[in-house]
């Protein structure tokens, strides 16, 4: 396999996992003002009471809120390309 392609596999899995990520989180209900009532989010929240700060559901509430998973998918698409792109040009 060439590093072109290498590079644009890495890409296309790196995006699909961000995606995929983000997707996943919207669709159980987490948004960027907090769990959507009557969601999967929202329930989990009611079931656990007090929210601990570090916890798993406060880390994927944190990630919601802030966008952390949809900001990397635009560099990594970046860097993959580029350095597909550069591998290609410079043989």
């Amino acid at each position: 396999m060439s590093y072109e392609q290498s590079a644009l596999i890495a890409t296309g899995t790196t995006a699909a996992i961000v995606g995929g990520a983000q997707a996943g989180i919207t669709a159980a209900g987490f948004s960027s003002i907090g769990p959507v009532a009557g969601s999967l989010a929202a329930a989990t929240q009611a079931s656990i009471g007090n929210v601990v700060a570090g916890s798993a559901f406060a880390v994927v509430q944190g990630v919601a809120m802030t966008g952390v998973v949809s900001t990397l998918l635009l560099p990594a698409t970046i860097i993959g390309l580029g350095a597909g792109i550069f591998s290609f040009i410079f043989k």
